[in-house]
């Protein structure tokens, strides 16, 4: 008899893991704004990951990398499109483990110099392009 009483506490409890699971890695929805540019520094120590996805920061903050890790920092606006940059994006080899993984850009212009907004193993980065 003890049994039946068992079964919707545990029906109850995949559902709400399921819901959770769900939640986290949903693609469709997503925080406005993007990660701030990378600041280009050298990183004394590094630290442990604040985050795995946005879902995982407070308010509007986006799981970002950081000069020493993945923190949640607040986003920046999405700037204007530009042209695209010449060449094109390497190939991206493997991947990814991480629910959501974080961006460093959403498009060419983000990028210094002559880099590209490109998809990599684990989101976009900066890159340097293949030769057209």
């Amino acid at each position: 008899m003890k049994s039946s009483g068992l079964f919707p506490f545990m029906m109850l409890l995949a559902l709400g893991t399921l819901a959770l699971w769900a939640v986290e890695g949903s693609g469709k929805s997503f925080k406005a704004g993007v990660c701030p540019p990378k600041k280009s520094a050298k990183c004394l120590r590094y630290e442990k990951p604040q985050c795995q996805s946005d879902w995982q920061c407070l308010g509007k903050k986006r799981c970002c990398p950081d000069i020493c890790g993945i923190k949640c920092l607040d986003p920046v606006d999405t700037p204007s499109p530009t042209r695209r940059k010449p060449g094109r994006c390497p190939p991206a080899y493997g991947q990814c483990m991480m629910l959501n993984p974080p961006n460093y850009c959403e498009m060419d212009g983000q990028c210094e110099r002559d880099l590209k907004c490109c998809m990599g193993m684990c989101g976009k980065s900066c890159v340097s392009p293949v030769k057209a």
